[in-house]
């Protein structure tokens, strides 16, 4: 075979493999999803990550934070899809949550809602980010 044919095939696949696979990367992305759960009586959480459909993501948070608190104890307090997700906590056993593309913004955003929440000395507990 001619050298044309193969420095032809080569440039094809330099462009070919890499955009398949950042579609294979983004097709992960897209089902990334995650939860935290609390129970409001015990204070105990469960988290989850990494999940492909939101309930199943919220399914696992739920298990988790009752497997240390009274079954139907539980609630999810945030979900969410490629983002990262907070929760803050206050002294007084106030909580909030929230989510957002920037972990910073998903932290001040938890600690708000935790003060909203009449939370005294609020402080972010636990933030997880998903892949995007």
């Amino acid at each position: 075979m001619s050298k044309k044919f193969w420095n032809s095939l080569a440039i094809a696949a330099a462009v070919i493999i890499p955009t398949i696979s950042a579609g294979a990367l983004e097709a992960v992305a897209q089902n990334s999803y995650g939860a935290i759960a609390r129970s409001p009586s015990t204070q105990d959480k469960g988290y989850s990550w990494n999940y492909r459909t939101r309930a199943a993501a919220e399914n696992r948070a739920l298990s988790e934070c009752e497997s240390s608190s009274a079954p139907g104890d539980c609630e999810v307090m945030v979900w969410t899809r490629n983002a990262c997700m907070s929760i803050a906590e206050g002294s007084n056993g106030a909580a909030g949550t929230a989510w957002s593309t920037s972990s910073r913004q998903a932290e001040a955003t938890a600690r708000k809602v935790c003060r909203d929440y009449d939370g005294i000395d609020c402080t972010v507990t636990r933030t997880i980010c998903l892949p995007r």
